[in-house]
């Protein structure tokens, strides 16, 4: 007996060892359950069937068994357990249950490290993997790497500055480093790393023996990363065929089809609205725990824009609410938000969600208020900018109080921002003019001239200034105006100007066009060669042909341009002259035009009543209806 049971003890290990060297954990587990109901106070049978369970996913069975099971029994399952509510997404359990574990547990601190990358606690699982990359070196060290590189870019995106090596070999090393350039704004070295990153997958799927299904689809995506690559560089029609090449082939990975979705409409300028909309709606229904928390954001921030520009006013209220309700409000929240009320025409409420000291939310007030046509709170609005002083701001100001009617007002605004510090030449230039503009539209030429000498003093070199202050001078001093004209242009100035030229030219009444035009086309002939027929006829394209019966010695008829029915020759057929019998009203006879009228006297005898002609249809033969025959039989 004892024979037996040591040889059932050991058929169990080793049906148990070679299911986990296969992967057969369905054998695995069944081979455990034996080895309990023989053997139930065996620890590692129940460990065994712990692992078992969570290798083919049965959660609950597995914490059903824990919890069954005594702990003098089971042995500690601190990680066991930390792992099963990391796969139901309770992290925090998790985490807890990783605190219970020994320090030196190297599986949970990794574990706990990919836990706060899910949380993105980044910070702290960069120090994770770094304490393990320095102190512990195993056959997960690829791995291992490749998940610091991937913490590393989210520190970047972060504005966390990180240093990347180059001693990368993997295609998963290759395209996180990829994106810690991305995030650090060194694209054409992500584009490198991309490219190193297809061949290197490629080799190694192959070298795996793995299908060329499932090698496409790894390899989409790390296109669809070059993509959004090719895209921030500009190159939108190259991504945009990457793009729809990946979208074609529909790969499984849920991911890829969400970054897909989102891009698509950023890459393209002419997107159709209506595909957007189901597109975005099929990615917000997929599994998202693939995807961080900033693209989950973005995604549901581009569905909201897209149901906007669609029109779509109460779908876009709820995505808006839904977003605030997952990610809390933002600026970008906000801008959408206060579009959409502006478009309900409630124009308060915008201004409401407006409400703030952020430069674009404060543009975007000030927007409102404009086209609202509320000028005394958008001059309150500007005022209010932080870069009040510069010169777009400055000009705005000055274009919304002459809307108003206070061009006062207005010239204050530009003389103080003419005074103002560390302002450019150009824009010295820019407010001066506008001074010059606003002081002549109301009337003081004395202040526009003023403001035009000041131009004249800085930018002495500007000829069209100077003969613009001439023409202000012309107007309230002319003997200025005339000291300044002959200053400029002396009577003994001595110009290589022809006169006659200019004045037969053209171009200068029709324009530059006209001159090219003009220098395009061929020379033309000189007159002297035309009056001494020394100019070559051109040959004709066509041959003269002439009539059969052409006669040189005949004159030509002279009606051969009338039409053939105006000729005199022409002789009309019978079917034209049976046209003119029966012309006027039924019945009556036409009037000969050769009888002469002549009006009767009251004393004449009143004409007898004479016989009726008969009107063309009267006189045509009455026919009989004929009999329709029967169709015959045969």
């Amino acid at each position: 007996m004892a024979d037996a049971s040591a040889g059932g003890l050991y058929q169990c290990l080793t049906d148990i060892a070679r299911a986990d060297t296969s992967g057969d954990y369905q054998k695995a587990l069944q081979a455990a359950n034996k080895l309990i109901r023989k053997y139930p106070k065996e620890t590692f049978a129940f460990k065994c069937k712990l692992v078992a369970q969570i290798q083919l996913s049965q959660w609950a069975d597995a914490l059903e068994l824990i919890r069954k099971t005594p702990a003098h029994q089971m042995g500690h399952v601190g990680f066991e357990k930390a792992y099963i509510h990391y796969r139901q997404g309770e992290l925090d359990e998790a985490v807890k249950e990783l605190n219970t574990c020994e320090k030196d547990d190297i599986r949970a601190q990794e574990l706990k490290a990919q836990i706060f990358y899910k949380q993105e606690n980044f910070k702290d699982a960069y120090d994770i993997y770094l304490y393990l990359l320095k102190n512990h070196s195993d056959d997960s060290d690829e791995l291992r790497r490749a998940n610091y590189l991937a913490v590393q870019a989210r520190l970047e995106a972060q504005g966390t500055k990180q240093q990347v090596e180059d001693a990368e070999d993997s295609y998963s090393q290759l395209y996180n480093k990829a994106c810690v350039e991305i995030e650090a704004e060194k694209l054409p070295q992500a584009l490198a790393s991309l490219e190193k990153a297809l061949v290197s997958c490629r080799k190694s799927l192959e070298d795996e023996d793995r299908e060329e299904e499932e090698i496409e689809e790894e390899l989409d995506s790390i296109r669809v990363q070059k993509a959004y690559v090719l895209q921030r560089m500009g190159k939108k029609s190259e991504a945009l065929e990457i793009y729809q090449k990946v979208q074609s082939a529909n790969h499984s990975d849920e991911s890829v089809k969400a970054t897909i979705t989102n891009n698509i409409p950023a890459a393209s300028s002419d997107f159709a609205l209506a595909d957007s909309r189901k597109r975005f709606k099929a990615a917000l229904q997929i599994d998202q725990s693939k995807l961080t928390r900033r693209q989950r954001r973005t995604l549901m921030l581009n569905n909201a824009l897209v149901l906007l520009m669609s029109n779509q006013r109460e779908p876009c209220k709820r995505a808006l609410e839904e977003l605030v309700s997952k990610f809390g409000s933002s600026k970008d929240v906000a801008l959408i938000e206060a579009t959409l009320h502006v478009k309900l025409g409630d124009t308060e409420s915008a201004l409401k969600v407006l409400e703030g000291n952020d430069l674009e939310t404060s543009v975007a007030r000030l927007h409102v208020l404009l086209n609202a046509n509320r000028l005394p709170e958008a001059i309150k609005a500007i005022r209010a900018l932080p870069n009040a002083s510069n010169l777009g701001p400055s000009s705005l100001l000055t274009s919304t109080l002459i809307a108003s009617d206070s061009k006062d007002e207005a010239i204050k605004a530009l003389t103080s921002a003419f005074t103002a510090k560390n302002q450019s030449s150009e824009n010295l230039k820019a407010i001066l003019e506008a001074l010059v503009e606003v002081e002549q539209g109301r009337g003081d030429e004395k202040a526009a001239t003023k403001h035009l000498e000041k131009l004249v003093e800085k930018f002495p070199d500007d000829l069209q200034l100077q003969c613009r202050l001439v023409g202000a001078y012309s107007r309230s001093d002319p003997k200025k105006a005339e000291a300044l004209s002959s200053k400029l242009f002396p009577e003994s100035m001595e110009v290589d100007v022809n006169v006659d030229e200019l004045e037969e030219s053209d171009w200068i009444l029709y324009g530059e066009k006209y001159r090219q035009k003009k220098e395009a086309k061929s020379p033309a002939a000189p007159d002297a060669e035309i009056i001494t027929r020394k100019l070559k006829n051109t040959n004709r394209k066509r041959k003269i042909r002439l009539p059969k019966n052409y006669n040189p010695d005949v004159a030509p008829d002279p009606e051969r341009w009338l039409p053939r029915q105006e000729r005199s020759t022409y002789k009309k057929k019978r079917k034209n002259r049976e046209r003119e019998i029966g012309r006027g009203t039924q019945g009556s006879s036409s009037a000969n035009p050769n009888v002469e009228f002549v009006t009767a006297s009251p004393n004449s005898p009143r004409p007898l009543p004479g016989p009726v002609a008969e009107g063309p249809r009267q006189q045509r033969p009455n026919f009989q209806k004929q009999k329709k025959k029967k169709a015959s039989k045969f």
